[in-house]
């Protein structure tokens, strides 16, 4: 790899990090501009905060455009801006990428909601948010999410599929036992999630907007929690959700025992991450799973795609001598 790959530019992916600075700020400055077209039609001061009987806290025309932008543009440059990098997992970028996308576009969803459901009216203590907005918008979010995902292409100078192919004709051994897997539950179950948290959140906006982005954030934090990462080397075993929050690092010199086999989730506590005293497993389903023994009497229990990768994982944790 040469010099400059090395230094910032081989960090960055420019063009995602022009699209990440770019479009949440375009995007908060579209809904400025829209919304001062109602400028007129909106009582002074307009409510930003809501419960079942109406507006409950308020904040002038201008401030509400200013921060309700602002946040735009922070949180989707911040989420955007992860798919710059050029070292994280290919798929980690997309999600980053199409996270902080749907992310902007649901903000700008809930504060024209907002707004809209104010037109018209002298006193904002007998507004709600415009449902049809919201609706819509949320529908129009989750569909260029979706698209985003999909075509997002990271570009990638010295991307893992190099890494590997230089390791194994340098170090055959070491190749065979260098891997990456990810382990997650069954599509139905995200689907489930999706209707019922999406459902839940749109109840919730008629009694507060940031009770229903609260109960989207949970939703998505829960659908994290069923996406594991597995990263394998000789050396170390390494667990993260959604490849980003790592959970447990496993090092092989201090695994006493390793084994495979079929786990149910709810013997463990159930699916996602959990802690009991020295048991730590990370389920993202019942079914194949790895369950070491360390020699300090802690135990890691954690989900396998199949057999054959979980019976390959436990070779490698079972194959270091003690030091």
């Amino acid at each position: 790899m040469g010099e400059r790959e090395g230094g910032r530019e081989g960090l960055w992916d420019r063009k995602a990090v022009r699209f990440a600075i770019g479009f949440p700020t375009l995007l908060a400055a579209g809904f400025v501009l829209a919304a001062f077209t109602f400028r007129g039609q909106v009582p002074e001061p307009v409510a930003w905060l809501w419960d079942a009987d109406g507006g409950r806290a308020f904040v002038p025309f201008a401030g509400y455009l200013a921060g309700g932008g602002l946040l735009v543009v922070v949180v989707g440059i911040a989420l955007c801006l992860q798919a710059g990098i050029q070292s994280r997992p290919a798929v980690s970028r997309k999600i980053f990428m199409a996270g902080g996308v749907g992310m902007s576009m649901f903000l700008v969803t809930v504060l024209a909601a907002g707004l809209m459901g104010q037109v018209g009216v002298k006193d904002a203590h007998m507004t709600h948010p415009d449902p049809i907005v919201l609706a819509s918008g949320s529908g129009a979010t989750v569909a260029f999410s979706v698209v985003m995902f999909m075509a997002f292409k990271p570009d990638e100078r010295w991307s893992p599929r190099d890494e590997q192919a230089l390791l194994d004709v340098l170090e055959p051994e070491r190749a065979r036992d260098t891997f990456v897997f990810w382990a997650h539950a069954r599509s139905s179950v995200f689907v489930m999630l999706a209707v019922v948290g999406s459902q839940l959140s749109l109840l919730a906006l008629l009694l507060s907007a940031w009770l229903s982005l609260a109960i989207a954030l949970v939703g998505l934090v829960a659908a994290s929690m069923l996406i594991l990462r597995v990263s394998v080397e000789p050396e170390r075993v390494t667990l993260a959700f959604m490849g980003l929050v790592r959970v447990a690092r496993i090092r092989t010199p201090d695994v006493l025992r390793a084994g495979y086999g079929a786990v149910v989730a709810r013997a463990y506590g159930g699916w996602g991450y959990r802690h009991r005293g020295k048991v730590v497993s990370a389920l993202v389903s019942s079914g194949e799973a790895v369950d070491v023994l360390c020699r300090d009497g802690s135990r890691y229990v954690f989900s396998a795609k199949d057999p054959a990768i979980a019976e390959h994982v436990a070779d490698v944790l079972g194959g270091a001598p003690a030091k």
